[in-house]
């Protein structure tokens, strides 16, 4: 069979094969579609990674209705954390899991990608997918970083503890991988502190030393090492509670839980533990701290 191609005339007279102007036009119509898709699919990022956000500021507002803001929570006037309260903050570690996994996943991918140049530049056929795998993996970390807030979030209402207190313990649990980290991370090695979270935790200190002047007598050796651990926050803003060594009757707290403790620590999603997000501008603009 003959395949006819019928012409038509273009405007300056020349030939144009119809088959020709068939495949351009499709063409036109393609190149449109995919930037129609690609447009749909940053407006269908932006909603679905809003959505994380937006249930994890839900679950914020239930926390904050039943346990306070950060100003809320005041440690025990002896620093001690109960039995019972560790095992709350395990249940909220363990729903963190899956999602410390996948930020695991990112950082061991990370890892993979620089050892790709530790023998000199790499040959480009081996180069060029690992930067489309590592490309595809970054364009998903925007979720990765509001699941952390989300399921947090929803894991403290479950166990009935509030943000302040889980930061609290956060910071005793874990307080040597936060003086002097012993796991390395690609990616990600900020501490879990940053300044909101650390000026947090210094007003909690100074709470908890307000209520051992009432209840403690004056001569009372605890009530001058809070005191002096007072001073030491306010003359240094990047001091952590106890940074210089957790008390005898705080470190006794986490001794029997340590082991679980330990598996339930991720050194590359620890960065992203304890902050808040802002939605502004209709879910555009998202700020974490």
């Amino acid at each position: 069979m003959t395949r006819v191609s019928t012409i038509r005339r273009d405007r300056n007279g020349g030939a144009v094969s119809e088959s020709s102007h068939q495949w351009v036009k499709g063409c036109a119509f393609g190149c449109g579609g995919l930037v129609v898709l690609f447009v749909l699919a940053i407006v269908g990022m932006s909603f679905s990674m809003r959505r994380a956000f937006v249930d994890a500021h839900v679950d914020r507002v239930t926390l904050e209705q039943q346990f306070g803001d950060y100003d809320a929570f005041t440690p025990a006037v002896d620093g001690s954390v109960t039995d019972i309260r560790v095992s709350a903050f395990l249940e909220v570690r363990q729903a963190l899991a899956g999602v410390h996994g996948r930020i695991e996943d990112v950082d061991r991918e990370m890892g993979e990608f620089e050892e790709l140049t530790d023998d000199g530049e790499p040959e480009l056929r081996v180069a060029l997918p690992a930067v489309f795998r590592l490309t595809k993996t970054m364009m998903g970390l925007p979720w990765v970083f509001g699941e952390v807030e989300r399921v947090r979030n929803q894991a403290l209402v479950e166990a009935g503890m509030g943000i302040g207190e889980y930061t609290y313990i956060f910071v005793l649990a874990y307080h040597d991988e936060l003086v002097a980290p012993t796991d390395q991370s690609n990616l990600f090695s900020a501490s879990a502190t940053n300044s909101r979270v650390r000026n947090d935790l210094r007003e909690m200190i100074r709470r908890q030393l307000a209520e051992a002047r009432t209840e403690l007598p004056e001569d009372d050796d605890w009530l001058g090492v809070l005191e002096e651990e007072t001073v030491l926050l306010d003359a240094d803003p990047d001091r952590i509670p106890w940074q210089d060594g957790l008390p005898e009757q705080i470190a006794d707290c986490f001794h029997s839980s340590r082991e679980t403790l330990d598996a339930a620590y991720s050194a590359a999603a620890a960065e992203f533990e304890l902050l808040n997000s802002t939605i502004r501008g209709g879910g555009m603009s998202i700020q974490m701290d």
